[in-house]
């Protein structure tokens, strides 16, 4: 019984040593074709490597998932292509910012608009050099009075006055009187007082006297601007009777 036991943990002991045995020989699939690596393999013709041997059948390597992304998150390029990326200097197609230039001996026309620095969307043709400029149109100039008076001694320039126009009010002791001014010169009037006379009329025609009054005028007279001066003349009640009535028809002006 002894013998026994001792002769199955002498043949558990040999068949340990030939599976480690076979471990460190590398086994095969079947007896006698296993081998054991002593070295890097190289090539067939004895020749040494001196650069990594690409895998032979056409094998694709292909990165893993997160592994030398750019810089977006794509998959970058594979190993042995080389990524045409656009210069940093070299625009996008369409969007350079320098105009392409024109061909050598071609006379290129600008954009219209652009050309002579009209506004975008004309092309307005510049007046020649030394040209007068083109003047507004502007208003007619405005008909003197007529007929006129002769304004005075010392008036100013250019000042052209219209004959008196005679109206009745609600007495007879007062009279209305209105007078068109144009100033044709070019200096404005700002100075200047008008006097009239008024002459008593009797029953019979008969001049019994003659009132004097001063009054503004419609200053100032702006040289091209037609004015009108309106006036209420009037004498004290008691010259004008009953039967009687005025007759404004001396008009003269002072100029200061």
């Amino acid at each position: 019984m002894r013998r026994t036991t001792s002769a199955a943990h002498v043949a558990a002991a040999s068949a340990a040593a030939l599976c480690l045995g076979a471990l460190l020989t590398g086994c095969g699939t079947a007896a006698g074709t296993g081998y054991a690596a002593v070295g890097a393999a190289g090539p067939s013709d004895g020749t040494a490597r001196t650069k990594p041997a690409p895998p032979p059948g056409g094998v694709q390597l292909t990165p893993l998932d997160g592994d030398d992304t750019g810089p977006t998150g794509s998959p970058g390029p594979s190993p042995g292509t080389t990524a045409n990326a656009p210069s940093a200097t070299s625009g996008a197609p369409g969007t350079s910012d320098t105009p392409p230039s024109a061909p050598p001996g071609s006379s290129a026309a600008p954009p219209a608009g652009h050309g002579n620095g009209d506004a975008p969307g004309t092309n307005a043709p510049s007046p020649p050099s030394g040209s007068p400029a083109p003047q507004p149109s502007g208003s007619p100039a405005p008909e003197p009075p007529s007929p006129t008076i002769p304004p005075g001694p010392n008036a100013p320039s250019g000042l052209v006055v219209g004959k008196p126009v005679l109206a009745d009010t609600d007495v007879r002791w007062c009279q209305r009187l209105t007078i068109d001014f144009l100033n044709t010169g070019d200096h404005p009037v700002t100075t200047g007082t008008v006097t009239f006379g008024s002459h008593v009329i009797g029953a019979l025609g008969i001049d019994w006297a003659t009132l004097d009054s001063t009054h503004p005028l419609p200053l100032p007279l702006a040289p091209g601007k037609p004015a009108t001066g309106t006036w209420r003349v009037c004498v004290d009640a008691w010259r004008v009777p009953l039967g009687m009535h005025l007759d404004t028809k001396d008009v003269s002006f002072t100029w200061k």
